[in-house]
């Protein structure tokens, strides 16, 4: 039989070896079968502890039953697992001698294998000196008992059956009992009746794996008096083994007072949350409102100040672009007087001409300064309609035509559906101003060419030029007002063109693009989302 125990093996040649081997050994010794299913050794000492007859086939279960106070179930499945595992066991136990006698030793536990079969390897040392070690217990539980008796906390001391065994004369006082009403009685009896089968299961968790803790952090405890009261508790448990027994001990603290004043802080703070709120409310709504009136405060002296500038430059610009047009307007005026003969009369027609330019120019110019004021207060409405786009732009090619340089051509294509949704007035006044730019700022017999297209909810609206070109950095500028290209400074014109375009074309839901490069031409492309309807309102509101 080959067997082995731990890191180590041993070779067991027959039963005369095992049983010289193991009577030599002066401890008590035996190896016994984990299922019984093979013969059990043992040496003399053994036999002469726990008797002849357990010389015969013996499990390990079995030799629980040896014990003075055998193993649960439980724990014996917990004991078996840790031999296992380690290879190694020790303890001290009290058995029960072959004359039933009790008496204390001290045990270790090895296993061993042989051809798939587990053994274990018992020896027992006895303790002599146990009655004297065991007499010094007493005493110390006595000394222990008397300061548990006379401690100013709540102290009782349950088993694992979860009975009280010892409880102080705090404790009893605090729950209303006299010590016999409580000795021996489950502990569950403190407990208030809606709380027991919860404490039940935490109590069992506790036994099977006990330690130090407190009780009560973060939840309310609560305890039953004889009468029928609950009192809130606070509670620290321990534990120990006394006489081979386990046994748990409470330390238990009446927290009423505490409760009371802790409620008592909280209605008091409650009392001063209330007016507290109210006030943080109110200051923030007073808060809110000052920030409001800040907000319009600044957007008001903001808005002055633009108003202000706008009307400097107003007055500037008007200064320089009113004087050339009334000027000629003047001058015209004046040769028409001298000019009387009939074969004159195609230089009359040329001055006038010059003044209904000159006096259309002025108008323009007005009307861009009013367009800009009533963007800015807000008066510009959009009065949405279904319009043929190829209609509307031809209309305003053939008005603008007659103020073209000489030579000059317009170009329109048209692609897609014809049937659009915008404002005519200000899809006009989009294609005046942009086409009367291309023509201001290209050479004479040049072309200019617009394209329209519609396509999913969609109209792009394109014109381009063969003028002087935008550079790069003034078409970061463009859509500013009273902005003026550095080229175009001796070329008339306001700079709140293509201002009012912008804002127009994003009136109608749409955005403007300029593709340009110095002497090559410009092409402003507008796109109009014709799926989003503008809102529609009266002036007059």
């Amino acid at each position: 039989m080959r067997m082995s125990y731990g890191e180590s093996s041993s070779n067991i040649n027959s039963e005369t070896i095992v049983e010289a081997l193991f009577n030599s050994i002066r401890e008590s010794a035996a190896i016994i079968s984990k299922n019984a299913n093979q013969p059990v050794f043992c040496n003399a000492a053994w036999r002469k502890m726990f008797g002849a007859g357990t010389s015969d086939q013996l499990a390990f279960h079995q030799f629980n039953q040896l014990r003075k106070i055998p193993l649960s179930v439980r724990e014996l499945q917990i004991q078996t697992r840790m031999i296992e595992e380690k290879g190694v066991f020790t303890e001290q136990v009290e058995y029960l001698s072959a004359n039933s006698k009790p008496f204390r030793g001290d045990t270790t536990i090895r296993t061993m294998a042989n051809n798939g079969d587990l053994f274990y390897l018992i020896v027992i040392d006895r303790i002599d000196s146990l009655k004297e070690s065991k007499l010094r217990l007493i005493r110390n539980r006595q000394g222990f008992n008397v300061l548990l008796e006379y401690a100013s906390i709540g102290i009782l001391e349950v088993n694992r059956n979860a009975e009280i065994i010892n409880i102080n004369l705090f404790a009893l006082r605090l729950f209303g009992y006299n010590k016999q009403d409580v000795l021996s009685k489950n502990i569950e009896m403190l407990i208030p009746h809606r709380f027991r089968n919860d404490h039940q299961q935490h109590r069992d968790q506790y036994f099977n794996q006990p330690e130090h803790r407190l009780m009560g952090m973060g939840i309310d405890l609560y305890a039953l008096k004889k009468n029928g009261a609950e009192f809130p508790v606070e509670i620290s448990l321990s534990n120990y083994t006394f006489d081979n027994e386990k046994l748990t001990i409470a330390f238990i603290s009446d927290i009423s007072v505490r409760k009371k004043n802790e409620q008592e802080i909280r209605n008091l703070n409650n009392a001063l949350e209330q007016p507290v709120e109210s006030r943080t409310k109110e200051l923030k709504n007073a808060i809110h409102n000052l920030e409001v009136s800040k907000d319009e405060l600044s957007k008001s002296l903001l808005k002055e100040r633009e108003l202000s500038e706008l009307k400097s430059r107003f007055i500037s610009m008007a200064s320089h672009e009113f004087r050339t047009p009334l000027s000629t307007i003047l001058s015209s005026a004046f040769l028409l007087d001298q000019y009387n003969t009939g074969e004159e009369q195609p230089k009359r027609e040329k001055h006038i001409r010059r003044i209904v330019s000159s006096a259309n120019m002025l108008t323009d110019t007005l009307n861009d300064f009013l367009s800009v004021g009533m963007i800015e207060e807000g008066k510009i409405h959009t009065r949405i309609s279904e319009i043929n786009i190829q209609n509307a732009i031809g209309s305003a090619i053939e008005e603008i035509t007659v103020n073209l340089k000489k030579g000059q051509k317009i170009s329109y294509i048209h692609d897609g559906d014809l049937s659009v949704r915008l404002d005519p007035s200000l899809l006009k006044h989009i294609i005046m101003n942009l086409v009367s730019n291309a023509s201001k700022f290209s050479p004479e017999n040049s072309i200019i060419q617009i394209r329209t297209s519609t396509q999913q909810y969609v109209l792009m609206l394109s014109v381009k030029d063969q003028g002087i070109g935008i550079s790069r950095d003034d078409q970061k500028h463009l859509m500013e007002r009273f902005f003026r290209g550095t080229n175009a400074v001796n070329i008339q014109g306001t700079g709140i063109g293509l201002h009012i375009v912008a804002k127009y074309a994003e009136l109608m839901h749409g955005k403007i693009q300029c593709i340009s490069e110095l002497k090559k031409g410009t092409k402003f492309i507008l796109s109009f989302n014709l799926n989003e309807t503008p809102d529609e309102k009266d002036p007059a509101n």
